[in-house]
């Protein structure tokens, strides 16, 4: 599908302000000797046409058909007179765009080291049993069945509980009286553990026993509960295989975070106040 000039210009401002440390800094990028086109005396380079191919069509430049070819290269040039008349309006000397090609250089950059470092240095087995382990307790936390019946006001909460205690059955006053979407099916809720609910609720379901229901409303950002505590189990964590994409990404990023911590280590830096 052929991007609009708009969609293009988007695509490729990383790459604009990439090439643009050239006029910065001469002789800082090696581009190569190809050139595709030659713009009032500056030669496009062939490796940045093809940068660009990638990025906007996904596919490399000899796959391109000659119509092709020849609009991806127009659409460079379009890029490059933009630049240069950037320059020649004196748009090049702002600060702000100065601090934004520096800030995309360095996240170019950076994210290319942090590729290479990653794919030189995978994570062992050892690393990604050891992010299992470490989570391990979340993995085979405890996990809860509960109902709840979740009204406006403190007042109603109080209401709840007084008939509860005079034998009311919990279900029907969760049909009856629940102002939340669990109310038609008796406020039950599925299992879960005390780390995916509000804090407030997962306090209180903690210090309940099964078949209690809770002595005092219990308030959260979506109202007033009277929770009844149905059962416990104990969550059978995933083997470690079924997670093993998961675990080794995680790996991955912490033998990165490592590199980065030991490149710190060994560099001098000081920060200005």
């Amino acid at each position: 599908m052929r991007m609009s000039h708009i969609a293009v210009f988007s695509v490729l401002s990383a790459l604009v302000a990439a090439c643009s440390q050239e006029a910065a800094a001469p002789g800082s990028l090696d581009l190569g000797a190809a050139s595709v086109a030659v713009v009032n005396g500056k030669p496009i380079a062939e490796s940045v046409v093809r940068t660009y191919v990638l990025a906007t069509e996904r596919r490399n430049l000899e796959d391109l058909s000659a119509e092709d070819r020849e609009r991806v290269i127009n659409d460079v040039i379009g890029l490059e007179l933009l630049a240069q008349e950037a320059e020649k309006q004196g748009l090049t000397a702002s600060r702000s765009l100065a601090a934004q090609v520096e800030l995309q250089r360095l996240q170019l950059v950076a994210r290319a080291m942090a590729t290479d470092y990653s794919q030189k240095n995978p994570p062992s087995e050892s690393d990604i049993r050891a992010v299992y382990d470490e989570n391990l307790p979340r993995l085979a936390g405890q996990q809860f069945k509960a109902r709840h019946i979740l009204v406006t006001t403190e007042a109603e909460a109080e209401a709840v509980i007084t008939e509860l205690d005079q034998g009311a059955d919990f279900i029907a006053l969760a049909e009856a009286r629940a102002d939340g979407p669990t109310g038609p099916n008796g406020g039950a809720l599925d299992w879960f553990t005390l780390d995916s609910l509000p804090e407030p609720f997962a306090a209180a379901v903690q210090q309940m026993t099964v078949g209690s229901y809770s002595r005092a409303p219990v308030q959260t950002d979506f109202g007033y509960h009277v929770i009844l505590l149905e059962d416990t189990r104990q969550q059978e964590p995933p083997a470690l295989e079924t997670l093993r994409e998961d675990l080794t990404a995680a790996a991955g990023r912490k033998r990165l975070d490592d590199y980065i911590k030991s490149l710190r280590e060994g560099a001098t830096v000081s920060v200005e106040e």
